[in-house]
């Protein structure tokens, strides 16, 4: 069963469990697509009428991020388990190794996915019904501080990989995540203006 074919208090008591996962990447993961639910939600409430071909196309994207980051919540958890199993078995420094880079990639795909999610409210809070106009402010909001969780993540487990080409990578692409994603929440917020 997936995270997201359980209920909302089944997942809590996961996270709220003596289990290693579902842990923080998939909070994040979790948080992201909420986000995105909210502005699909604007989308879904802007009349045929009012609707610019932006807003279409920032529906799509939405939903689509949403669908990603909850697979991503799904591939956390395993991550996170296979790290746990490695450490344990200690014995074997390339399985350990390969851990450690999937327990970073992932939480870096929630971040670019989550910042998208950021970007795409921009849209939607320009192109959407003015009436749910906060539904919006509040996605970016959520989308926003996944990128913030998962950044934490991926920051946390730098120090820890022995790839430093990879590392290297991954900070990049982390920070560039959360300035825009920090950029869309000002835009969003009108504290960008």
């Amino acid at each position: 069963m997936t995270y997201a074919d359980q209920s909302i208090e089944g997942f809590l008591s996961a996270v709220a469990s003596t289990r290693v996962a579902p842990s923080a990447g998939a909070v994040a993961a979790f948080t992201g697509a909420l986000g995105a639910s909210l502005c699909e939600m604007v989308c879904l409430h802007t009349s045929e009428a009012a609707r610019a071909d932006r807003l279409t196309v920032a529906e799509v994207t939405l939903r689509d991020r949403r669908q990603l980051l909850l697979t991503l919540a799904d591939e956390d958890g395993a991550a996170v388990d296979e790290v746990q199993t490695a450490f344990e078995q200690s014995s074997d420094d390339d399985h350990e190794r390969q851990a450690l880079r999937s327990a970073t990639e992932i939480p870096t795909c929630i971040a670019e996915a989550a910042r998208d999610v950021a970007e795409q409210a921009v849209v939607v809070a320009e192109e959407g019904t003015p009436n749910a106009r906060i539904d919006a402010i509040v996605g970016a909001t959520l989308a926003r501080s996944a990128v913030t969780a998962a950044a934490i993540i991926v920051r946390a487990n730098l120090d820890l990989l022995a790839d430093h080409e990879f590392a290297n990578d991954v900070r990049d692409r982390i920070d560039t995540a959360d300035t825009d994603a920090r950029a869309a929440v000002d835009a969003v917020t009108g504290r960008g203006a």
